[in-house]
């Protein structure tokens, strides 16, 4: 009877850890929100430096991925890639995307992500005027095995608070 006792203990101690590995989408939550801040810092590198190659590692690079901005609206990896990437990386000489406020929620292995943001720029060309645009944004990001990934985006300036704004 002890030995049943003790195997039984055994297993009910074993288990949620075998559990895990059999299941990696039960992850530890701090281990996820870290793996989405990386993911925060790294989007902005990449916009920052214009680098689609550091952009693919944790964008899903695919025809299902979205990116809503005031300027249109890309459908597909390529698209994003073309529409928000060579063009912060060809209109403008500088780029710093700063966020603040940053909120993480995940849902499973789906996660949102808001923030406020500020971004600071130097016109290419022959008149290199600076620029600061300020704005919010949302980040929905689905876990794969064990990688966070951006698959949609929405972006949009700050909120109109005037009487009769915003509606």
């Amino acid at each position: 009877m002890k030995k049943i006792l003790f195997l039984t203990w055994v297993l009910l101690s074993v288990w949620p850890s075998v559990d895990l590995v059999a299941n990696p989408s039960k992850t530890d939550p701090e281990s996820d929100k870290k793996a989405i801040q990386q993911i925060i810092a790294d989007y902005k590198n990449s916009i920052n430096q214009f680098d689609t190659t550091l952009a693919k590692t944790f964008w899903l690079t695919s025809e299902e991925v979205s990116f809503i901005h005031p300027r249109g609206h890309e459908k597909g990896w390529n698209s994003i890639k073309t529409g928000i990437y060579e063009m912060f990386g060809t209109r403008f000489s500088k780029r710093d995307l700063k966020s603040y406020n940053e909120t993480i929620t995940i849902y499973g292995d789906m996660a949102v992500v808001e923030f406020y943001w500020v971004f600071d720029a130097i016109f290419s060309g022959e008149n290199p005027t600076t620029m600061q645009t300020k704005g919010r944004e949302t980040q929905v990001m689905k876990r794969f095995g064990t990688e966070w990934k951006i698959v949609h985006i929405h972006y949009s300036g700050m909120p109109a608070s005037g009487e009769r704004e915003g509606f």
